[in-house]
């Protein structure tokens, strides 16, 4: 089967999947149901649980879904290693600062009311990720070597994670709890203002990114051949670092550090597809992190005790994801 046909086959079923996303939860809402809350009249109950909250939720992990897979896809082909992810340089470490910094350090200086404030906590994320890529473009512009930037990135996630542990020794246990509640990630509770702003940030990490596919392709082949074809290998690593920061940052401060999916759409597509055109590549790992997302949304909802936080399910599904990098690219990772 040619590439497009299937590839339009499986945008319509994640749309598919959008839709049942609305319908799944502990009350659930049938298809025609649905088509009267948008094309008809509905209950003013089901109308409000729709539009306020199943809807937002199917929203934020569609977001989710474009930027974390979008922004592991660009982290692995900048650093030719499977293992890459949007965390790789230090910029979820630098938002969980952020928010550590607003949860324990508000609680000892008696600012604990403004914690009722949810855009306390996103700003505090977003200023944390945007200050971790401050500093990795700075050190950007003085090496020659991508691999000096991975460095950078494990020593701003360790310093990170000394001050978060050194404010979590001396934290009330109540805001322990609140930080690893955090930590767990979550899809729900945005409101169409923030969703708004999500959705900008987003979309202008993808507008960005767009401007990196003709190099990584020339990249695929070595820098002194993408040198030759005019590629500013300094230039096409300044617009992915900005890409991924955008999408990275944005998705932390509003849904929070979810793990793994960016690290493992790149590689299933990668893997399926087998193509060397990144174009096409861009385009599967996009509708996949859209398709997984939802899916993983769903399967948070239909727990029986209870909803799961996301990270939970990501986690199962992007560890065997993980070992099987492991085993079978032995070659690639290094």
């Amino acid at each position: 089967m040619k590439e497009k046909p299937l590839f339009f086959a499986f945008l319509f079923f994640t749309l598919i999947l959008f839709i049942a996303s609305l319908s799944v939860g502990k009350v659930s809402i049938s298809f025609n149901e649905i088509y009267h809350v948008f094309f008809g009249t509905s209950d003013e109950m089901i109308n409000n649980l729709v539009l306020n909250f199943r809807l937002p939720k199917s929203i934020t992990a569609l977001l989710v879904g474009i930027s974390l897979p979008i922004s592991g896809f660009l982290m692995q082909e900048l650093f030719k290693n499977p293992l890459a992810d949007p965390s790789v340089l230090g910029i979820t470490s630098m938002a969980s600062l952020g928010v550590g910094v607003v949860i324990f350090l508000f609680s000892i200086i008696g600012l604990d009311q403004y914690l009722n404030n949810p855009w306390i906590t996103i700003i505090a994320s977003f200023l944390g990720a945007i200050t971790a890529l401050l500093i990795v473009i700075v050190f950007s512009f003085r090496v020659k070597s991508a691999a000096s930037l991975v460095i950078l990135g494990f020593m701003i996630s360790g310093l990170s994670g000394a001050l978060i542990g050194m404010m979590q020794y001396f934290a009330p246990s109540d805001k322990i709890k609140a930080f690893l509640i955090w930590g767990f990630g979550s899809l729900s509770g945005l409101s169409w203002q923030q969703i708004s702003i999500f959705a900008l940030f987003v979309l202008s990490g993808i507008i960005v990114s767009l401007f990196s596919l003709r190099g990584i392709t020339a990249l695929l082949l070595g820098e002194r051949y993408a040198q030759s074809l005019g590629i500013n290998i300094k230039k096409l690593r300044f617009i992915i670092l900005i890409a991924t920061a955008l999408l990275t940052a944005s998705a932390t401060a509003f849904a929070g550090p979810i793990g793994f999916i960016g690290l493992a759409i790149p590689h299933i597509c990668r893997t399926l597809l087998k193509t060397g055109d990144m174009r096409v590549l861009y385009r599967w790992i996009f509708v996949s992190g859209i398709f997984f997302m939802l899916l993983f949304s769903i399967l948070t909802e239909i727990f029986p005790f209870g909803t799961l936080p996301i990270n939970i399910i990501t986690a199962l599904f992007g560890a065997p994801i993980v070992i099987s990098i492991l085993l079978n690219n032995k070659n690639e990772v290094r």
